[in-house]
């Protein structure tokens, strides 16, 4: 672990759905069905975004905050792959009620810019502004509990994943800051070839194929040995056409077949864990916090009987106001 000052804003992305369903699952244990008003609206949502969002900005002090949600309109992904995430259960309809709850207050209440873009997913829009506050001089940091968006992690340009680890159903805790470093000790392998790994090995939770039969330990191997995906099927092509004795890699043995007949599912793998960095957004340049909403956010807590948060609304003021912020030295995993 070393440390990091860094000299630049800071803009804190949040993966929107990452995070609403951890407050969700983290809260709806037990056969209540998780936190309500008397009235039985729900706020297990609510509830665990706004108190793990304040925390996280209190730890970093961002000058900036956005948050990406998924639509519910098919994605480019689907269009490639009808089974892409179809072994995901639907979220009871409380989930959604208790979102549109949310939305209203990050949005008016707390003034905070929400992005969403029908026939993309989050990680698209996230990884378009983390790319475009990049290059505008922002350090940007990815709250989220998807490895899928360790791919843009990117020291040169200061683009970092709070990784809240621990599985989709797990609490927020402590997020790690993972930089390029943090990746390769997590997963193996580089950013940059994060969706080569998953073409290899696949993803059972968003139903993504991969190679039938390679796991990560293989896969982590042919990458080390050949860079990439093209560089691992142009070897195949080499140690089947020349039948090279000499050759002493890991690709041999059943690897050729599995590698021969999947070749299709690798290469659609691989397109369906890319981020998207060129989402077409609408204004992708408001990423500055402004001035929350103080007396509409306390009525919004009152109202949903959220009394914690409702004693914190002058650290919501402070946290979520410009100018609000104090700068601190990181800690990078």
């Amino acid at each position: 672990m070393t440390e990091n000052i860094s000299t630049k804003p800071i803009l804190l992305l949040v993966d929107g759905h990452s995070l609403a369903f951890r407050s969700f699952y983290a809260f709806s244990k037990g056969a209540d069905g998780g936190l309500t008003t008397k009235d039985g609206f729900p706020t297990s949502v609510t509830y665990g975004f706004l108190k793990s969002l304040l925390d996280n900005c209190k730890n970093i002090s961002p000058e900036g905050v956005c948050i990406a949600f998924d639509t519910e309109v098919p994605t480019f992904r689907h269009d490639l792959d009808p089974n892409y995430k179809a072994n995901r259960d639907v979220a009871p309809d409380r989930f959604f009620q208790d979102i549109d709850q949310l939305e209203i207050i990050l949005r008016e209440n707390l003034n905070l810019p929400i992005f969403k873009s029908p026939g993309f997913e989050a990680d698209d829009i996230l990884g378009t502004i983390a790319n475009d506050a990049a290059s505008k001089g922002w350090q940007v940091n990815i709250l989220s509990g998807d490895r899928d968006l360790f791919q843009l992690v990117d020291d040169e340009k200061d683009i970092y994943v709070l990784y809240m680890g621990g599985g989709p159903y797990a609490k927020s805790g402590n997020p790690l800051l993972m930089d390029e470093k943090g990746v390769i000790n997590k997963l193996g392998v580089s950013p940059e070839k994060v969706v080569d790994l998953k073409a290899l090995t696949g993803d059972s939770s968003d139903n993504i194929p991969g190679v039938k039969g390679v796991g990560p330990k293989t896969a982590i191997n042919l990458l080390k040995e050949n860079y990439d995906l093209d560089g691992v099927y142009n070897q195949l092509e080499d140690v089947i056409k020349l039948k090279d004795k000499s050759y002493k890699g890991f690709i041999k043995g059943a690897v050729i077949e599995k590698l021969k007949n999947d070749k299709y599912n690798a290469y659609l793998s691989r397109d369906l864990a890319t981020i998207n960095i060129t989402v077409p957004l609408i204004n992708d340049d408001k990423y500055e916090l402004s001035f929350i909403e103080e007396k509409s956010l306390s009525e919004s807590l009152k109202k949903l009987e959220l009394s914690t948060l409702l004693r914190q609304v002058p650290t919501f003021k402070a946290t979520f106001s410009k100018g609000g912020f104090k700068k601190i030295i990181y800690k990078m995993i």
